[in-house]
């Protein structure tokens, strides 16, 4: 099995220019605009982190970070097979790849993140 890298960490945001200035003084990270109300940034190193507009923090609403795979399909499968469920199946990510939602057996989101 291959190493499992987090490639992806994913934040809800309800104010964007609140948020890029705060992890751009904490962290200097430079978010650009990637279209339907997200922001990202490309560490050049293999991990992203990405801004999701919401209108509010709700429960269950939170940073979801997604763990780098090598077929999204097989790990969906072992999800469905290990008490997991599929919370978004696998969907396509322009020019990047593809990602799904799963939640473990305690119901936490996990992204899963696969390249082309």
């Amino acid at each position: 099995m291959a190493n499992h890298f987090i490639a992806h960490a994913e934040i809800p945001s309800t104010n964007f220019d609140r948020a890029k200035k705060f992890y751009n003084d904490v962290f200097g990270w430079e978010f650009k605009d990637f279209g339907n109300g997200y922001l990202l940034h490309n560490t050049q190193k293999g991990t992203t982190i990405g801004l999701r507009k919401v209108e509010k923090i709700s429960v269950g609403d939170t940073t979801i970070f997604h763990i780098l795979v090598e077929d999204i399909d097989a790990t969906l499968d072992l999800v469905r097979a290990s008490e997991g469920k599929v919370e978004r199946e696998k969907t396509v990510i322009p020019v990047y790849g593809w990602y799904a939602l799963v939640n473990d057996p305690d119901g936490n989101t996990v992204g899963l993140f696969q390249t082309h």
